[in-house]
């Protein structure tokens, strides 16, 4: 009889929790090329997530306003926006 694949997906993935929990303690040596590409994914995690950040502060800062009922214009450098007079404009 064949087995269904939910069921071998099943028995691999037993078999593998079982293997680790069961695995004795190794003294592995550790390089420092191995500190050096675990340093240089915390940073890149750190460099991801300042990203984020700045690509949606504007969103942010907008849904923090709806919520408490502010509604503050702000442009693309999170100054006020202040309407320019008709007299201030120069004319070409």
């Amino acid at each position: 009889m064949r087995r269904s694949t939910e069921h071998r997906k099943a028995s691999v993935f037993t078999v593998a929790v079982l293997g680790l929990l069961i695995a004795s303690t190794s003294h592995a040596y550790l390089d420092p090329g191995t500190g050096s590409i675990i340093l240089q994914g915390l940073l890149a995690g750190i460099a991801v997530a300042i990203g984020v950040l700045r690509l949606y502060w504007q969103r942010f800062k907008s849904f923090l306003a709806n919520l408490t009922g502010g509604s503050r214009d702000h442009n693309n450098d999170g100054e006020p926006e202040f309407e320019q007079n008709s007299d201030s404009r120069t004319k070409p």
